[in-house]
């Protein structure tokens, strides 16, 4: 009998990401250490068939789910369990029974749910058993944990933590050594925050000097990297510090345009001011930077919204090179703005709340007519992928519509359906 299946649903239904699935791989490794055997199972890969062996034979699964799509398949996955072996113990963990542990736990077939925001995340996942998840996916890993900061909007606010140089050194040249990965992603949500928490005392570090003992390591196995970071972290010394350890994508959480929502609504912890000088300093630098905005939140007004217009059309004119995405707001529970939304301040559609994991995974949190325009207009290298040569006459009429709506700022309407339905045939093909 397997002691324990963990079990990683898919996360998206357009994404093409395939991310080590690190959200069982750490609790995995934490099982594994008490003793546990324990069995892995992953829906963007595995077959339903061996879903169905492996519940007939494991005394517990634990799904990972975050808020939206992925909470629907976790559903879907522990209800076939029940259906399958109703004497298996069924367990939630991720983002979503976090920040939801009633509504998660009142489901009917969830028996249990894990709160804590780390399970084994200090613990080396990779063994025998586990290599399969890194051979047949994109390396992820993670350098530290949290982040200390307290946007309005986001429900992930925690301590920062790193991980020892020593130990991602180790971890990283075992795994390259077996699996010979080429590029990596940090998913670390502050990958060099500067400062962490020792029982009662801060510890400062250099964000410089980490960033380069971190491109040590990787250039000492010759592979690039991407992953995101604060604005207000780029200075020279940065930039320098980034080329140096082959990073070669970085993600900014920009959000707003409007130096006041930025700083007092959104508490960024920074205003525009920041967000400019960021571009400067890493533009031509080699670093393909994606700004990501946010828009149609509480309290934002149709003003501010246009100042977020005008700061990407001079973040474009700056950095030729730079690429953008603009998010609809999603109500995330836990947060300050998510409070705002169920309440419907200054106007804003009230949010309803979903009250099941089932409904939860019908929203689409993210999508509007705005994500598709500025992808459309201002991340054409996602295009040029997924449409070479004579295909890219599909897309094109797309984009050349996506772009007079944006110099129109005619942002409310477009063929947001036609484009899915394109995108999801052509990446699939």
């Amino acid at each position: 009998m397997i002691d324990i299946l963990l079990v990683y649903p898919i996360p998206t239904t357009d994404s093409p990401t395939r991310f080590t699935p690190l959200s069982i791989l750490f609790p995995g490794a934490m099982f594994e250490k008490q003793g546990l055997e324990v069995a892995y199972f992953d829906e963007r890969f595995d077959s339903e068939e061996m879903l169905v062996n492996l519940i007939k034979h494991s005394k517990e699964i634990g799904v990972s789910a975050f808020t939206g799509y992925q909470t629907g398949r976790a559903a879907r996955i522990l209800k076939k369990a029940k259906e399958i072996n109703p004497n298996i113990i069924t367990s939630v963990g991720g983002h979503h029974p976090r920040i939801l542990p009633k509504q998660v736990l009142a489901e009917p077939f969830v028996d249990k749910i894990w709160t804590n925001r780390v399970y084994g995340e200090n613990l080396f996942p990779y063994n025998k058993r586990t290599k399969i998840h890194f051979q047949r996916t994109d390396m992820q890993y993670l350098t530290s944990w949290g982040c200390p900061m307290g946007c309005s909007f986001c429900g992930l606010s925690s301590d920062w933590a790193p991980r020892d140089i020593q130990k991602i050194d180790r971890e990283l040249k075992i795994i390259h050594n077996d699996v010979g990965f080429k590029e990596i992603s940090f998913s670390d949500p502050n990958i060099v925050c500067g400062f962490y928490r020792d029982g009662d005392r801060i510890i400062t570090i250099d964000r410089v000097k980490r960033m380069r003992e971190i491109g040590k390591i990787l250039r000492d196995i010759n592979v690039r990297w991407d992953g995101n970071t604060r604005a207000d972290y780029i200075t020279p010394e940065m930039v320098d510090a980034l080329v140096y350890s082959k990073c070669y994508s970085l993600e900014f959480g920009c959000e707003s345009g409007n130096d006041y929502f930025l700083r007092k609504v959104i508490r960024k912890g920074y205003g525009v001011d920041t967000i400019k000088r960021a571009v400067q300093n890493i533009k031509g630098s080699g670093v393909s930077v994606m700004y990501s905005f946010m828009a149609k939140m509480p309290r934002e007004t149709p003003e501010m919204l246009r100042d977020t217009f005008d700061l990407i059309d001079w973040i474009i004119q700056n950095d030729p090179d730079a690429r953008v995405s603009i998010y609809n707001y999603a109500p995330y529970p836990g947060t300050s703005m998510y409070e705002d939304a169920v309440a419907g301040v200054d106007g804003y559609p009230k949010f309803i709340p979903p009250t099941s994991m089932e409904e939860w995974g019908k929203i689409k949190l993210m999508h509007s007519p705005l994500y598709w325009i500025t992808g459309l207009c201002f991340r054409e290298d996602n295009s040029r992928r997924n449409f070479p040569g004579e295909s890219w006459n599909l897309i094109k009429p797309y984009i050349e519509l996506a772009k007079k709506k944006w110099r129109d700022r005619d942002i409310d309407d477009f063929p947001c359906q036609e484009v899915e339905t394109l995108i999801a045939k052509q990446v699939k093909e």
